[in-house]
């Protein structure tokens, strides 16, 4: 399984998912679903993107077989 936009930036950034749920009001057991690839509503992902300094596009892009990002 490929690793999700959003795990790779938390990965980078040097960030723990229970960081990202305390900055969004996300509890960690839902936050985890999102970080492993279950689809959010737009409020939580646009709280997301404005926690991490990102656009929801680069967030929650879509990693296709041939690596190419395609926004979700």
């Amino acid at each position: 399984m490929n690793e999700t936009p959003l795990k790779r930036i938390l990965r980078e950034d040097g960030r723990k998912q229970n960081w990202l749920a305390e900055q969004t009001g996300v509890s960690p057991a839902q936050l985890s679903r999102i970080v492993n690839g279950l689809q959010c509503d737009e409020a939580t992902r646009q709280a997301i993107a404005d926690a991490l300094g990102r656009s929801v596009s680069e967030v929650f892009a879509v990693v296709t077989a041939d690596d190419e990002s395609v926004a979700a």
